[in-house]
């Protein structure tokens, strides 16, 4: 069985989804102690993202236009 690049990105998704719903519900069980965190990415490391999203997107939109 073969598994997709689409297949995977959804799994992925649907994880992170279902992770920050869990962080959510941790930070409300705390109470009022507030929790913070802090994220430092580099330029490089910025601009990597983005070119990793936009791919995203643009490879799924030609599969979705290959299907039409």
């Amino acid at each position: 069985m073969t598994i997709s690049d689409y297949q995977i990105s959804s799994v992925i998704k649907t994880y992170m989804r279902n992770m920050r719903s869990r962080v959510g519900r941790t930070d409300e069980a705390l109470g009022d102690d507030e929790v913070e965190d802090k994220v430092l990415i580099s330029e490089r490391g910025m601009k990597r993202m983005l070119f990793d999203r936009i791919g995203e997107k643009m490879t799924a939109r030609l599969r979705k236009h290959g299907q039409e």
